[in-house]
């Protein structure tokens, strides 16, 4: 991704974080939740157990498997034990920060039946805000080794995809409202801009930090 589109969309994440907290905060009604719920409504029920099927990816096993599967894909194709470190951090800090948010704003779950097991508050999504974490991260690092227009759009678009189906998973499943998913994601975004800066400024100010191919 260029730095212009990740700037471009870091102001954007701060503008929704900016139109959202002060509602969910003062626990309002938000014309964007019950916008975007009832276009979800006509979502058939038999459609559920993909959901459930879906959500999971965004779990703690299911961001586990992948975080471990990138991970084995640094140390056996990259080699890139900077880049393993700097994802691993993203994630699993990630993960921590949500925790912590989730107790400072303080938001209830939606009032209706869920259809997955729930036990964290709601604001911002755990599996928006991580998911998006961990395959920005991905499609970040994946993109720095395939250049490929091709596999470059397969990459942003399997990502895109597989994040807007875990989000889109939650508010079908009653376990969310849709402010909370779009607050997910744009900490999530903020989070992955923050990390990758570090990664990219510290390679450049350390050369050692490089991988043996790329200071060839």
């Amino acid at each position: 991704m260029k730095k212009k589109n990740i700037v471009v969309f870091m102001v954007l994440s701060a503008v929704v974080l900016l139109l959202l907290l002060p509602g969910v905060i003062q626990g309002r009604d938000l014309l964007i939740d019950r916008v975007v719920k009832g276009l979800f409504s006509n979502v058939p029920d038999s459609l559920d157990p993909i959901f459930i099927a879906i959500t999971h990816l965004g779990d703690k096993k299911g961001v586990g498997i992948t975080a471990l599967i990138m991970l084995v894909w640094f140390l056996f194709k990259r080699r890139d034990y900077f880049a393993m470190g700097i994802f691993a951090l993203a994630v699993a800090f990630g993960n921590e920060l949500n925790k912590f948010l989730k107790v400072l704003i303080g938001r209830e779950r939606p009032s209706l039946e869920h259809l997955v097991q729930v036990k964290s508050l709601s604001f911002p999504s755990g599996h928006a805000m991580v998911s998006s974490i961990l395959y920005i991260m991905i499609a970040f690092f994946l993109l720095t080794e395939y250049k490929d227009p091709a596999a470059r759009r397969v990459i942003v678009g399997v990502a895109a995809a597989v994040v807007l189906l875990i989000g889109a998973s939650r508010i079908i499943l009653n376990v969310h409202y849709p402010s909370d998913i779009f607050g997910g994601y744009a900490f999530g975004f903020l989070w992955s801009a923050l990390f990758i800066f570090v990664y990219e400024k510290l390679r450049d100010a350390f050369p050692m930090l490089k991988t043996k191919r790329e200071r060839k």
